[in-house]
């Protein structure tokens, strides 16, 4: 089972997105600020990270950073999902790591369908 971490300040979103993606068979982490983040990241291998920017205590920009400095998670994917949608914004979390970018509120079928490609999920669709 592929396993996802989700970090998420908005408990209400995160609920909901915890809920929606164990749905799909995914195995599924939550934090609710980015030093509880750090702390998962530390101790486990993700498959697909999902991060917000505005976290806090850490960033979601310095969580990225962190993750692609950690061993066990520097290849991870990184989806970011954020209502910080400037193209500045954009242009630097996809500059320091992120993988994608995605604008709170964001569309569910179109987060899925980026989590299975990230997994190789979708692999089979892409090279049809």
């Amino acid at each position: 089972m592929k396993k996802i971490l989700i970090v998420e300040d908005e408990v209400l979103l995160l609920s909901f997105l915890q809920q929606r993606i164990e749905k799909e068979n995914f195995q599924v982490d939550i934090a609710c600020d980015g030093d509880e983040a750090a702390k998962l990241i530390a101790k486990n291998k993700y498959d697909t990270i999902m991060v917000d920017l505005m976290l806090p205590f850490v960033s979601g920009f310095e969580l990225i950073v962190n993750i692609r400095d950690d061993k066990r998670n520097a290849e991870t994917p990184i989806l970011v999902l954020s209502s910080l949608s400037d193209e500045h914004t954009i242009v630097e979390t996809l500059s320091i790591g992120a993988n994608d970018f995605l604008k709170k509120p964001v569309a569910l079928n179109v987060l899925l369908t980026k989590l299975k490609v990230f997994v190789g999920e979708l692999t089979q669709l892409r090279s049809a």
